[in-house]
């Protein structure tokens, strides 16, 4: 499985952290937050001095922005100069944070993915289950927590597509191996925290359905139906209600699948 051997660094799937040994390392500038923030969501390759810019003043840079932005660089080299194997160096049109991939919790999180779906393409799934849980385990709250600024809180979002599509596979991985019952609890966890989204909802209401427990999972379409035009006007989707009605119709729960959200 990927990740062994590594000492992992940073973290940005959850709250905003740099650790050494084990020991967080103090940032306490917001500024400088933002500016390391955005370098990691872009390692290894040069950000522009106006990119920074942008996300570490939320769009609105200061004149004095292109004089302030080298202070902070020169600050966050003198946080992370004991972190093996990381460098801050200074291009042509801005900054580059070297490192290896693995030494940030994102990073890690994106390896054990791709790990898990080339386990699913060779027909492991239990390998793949267990990379997924690994990758997940690896979220300790909202992406970027901690860190100033709407364009930075906005990345952070588009990171948790990657996690609710991680859950997606893990949940359809655990639906195929039999492991449905095992999964309900979680997936009435996951429901909770995502009420509008309907993938979820039919992974949950297809293991009710293959546990015996049909009036519930009619009942779970009937919750989000309801919730879905009382906020947002709309009726749920073409996956949901037509596993509605493979459910009333009662056709055997082993030949009703899902489709697949595998990258």
């Amino acid at each position: 499985m990927a990740m062994r051997g590594y000492a992992m660094h940073f973290y940005i799937l959850g709250p905003f952290e740099i650790r050494v040994a084990g020991t967080v390392v103090p940032v306490t500038a917001l500024k400088q937050r933002a500016v390391l923030a955005t370098l990691l969501l872009d390692p290894n390759r040069e950000v522009s001095v106006e990119h920074l810019n942008r996300y570490v003043w939320d769009g609105k840079p200061p004149a004095a922005a292109h004089s302030t932005l080298p202070s902070y660089i020169y600050r966050l080299r003198q946080i992370m100069r004991p972190i093996p194997g990381v460098k801050l160096t200074t291009g042509v049109l801005g900054y580059t944070l070297h490192l290896d991939e693995s030494s940030t919790d994102l990073g890690g999180f994106r390896a054990l993915v791709i790990e898990a779906r080339a386990a699913l393409d060779g027909g492991d799934a239990p390998a793949a289950v267990a990379c997924l849980r690994a990758a997940l385990s690896l979220w300790r709250g909202n992406a970027l927590s901690g860190v100033p600024g709407n364009l930075l809180h906005q990345e952070g979002r588009f990171l948790e597509s990657e996690r609710v599509a991680a859950y997606e596979e893990l949940f359809a991985a655990e639906m195929a191996l039999g492991n449905t019952r095992k999964i309900i609890p979680e997936l009435l966890k996951i429901v909770s925290l995502y009420p509008f989204h309907e993938s979820f909802r039919a992974q949950l209401m297809l293991g009710l359905y293959r546990c015996g427990r049909q009036a519930e999972a009619l009942q779970n379409f009937a919750f989000i139906r309801r919730k879905l035009a009382d906020e947002l006007g709309i009726e749920p989707g073409v996956e949901l209600r037509e596993l509605q009605k493979v459910i009333l119709d009662q056709v055997p729960p082993e030949r009703v699948t899902l489709p697949s959200r595998a990258a």
